[in-house]
């Protein structure tokens, strides 16, 4: 049952995320008010690492940028590593 919540949860941030890149991309295209890079990164820190990743290297977003690509993989390995942690102390 508990990792239903989690998959949802997941699953909702990373639609989010998503959606708030795209949002992001479509108003640089055309030169408007932008998402700022700590909303976006707040977002990817929560748990929409998923759907950031997913969504900058299907639409070519923020790619050329490495500090914030390091900032956003940097996100994901800190969820793992916290996952990994959570199991290890469960099995303990």
């Amino acid at each position: 049952m508990l990792w239903k919540v989690f998959f949802f949860y997941y699953f909702g941030l990373s639609l989010l995320s998503a959606a708030m890149h795209c949002w992001d991309k479509f108003q640089a295209v055309r030169g408007r008010w932008r998402v700022k890079e700590k909303t976006l990164h707040s977002f990817e820190l929560l748990g929409g690492w998923p759907g950031a990743i997913f969504i900058t290297r299907s639409i070519n977003h923020k790619v050329s940028k490495p500090k914030y690509m390091w900032t956003l993989y940097s996100f994901a390995a800190l969820h793992g590593i916290v996952w990994i942690a959570l199991s290890w102390f469960a099995t303990r």
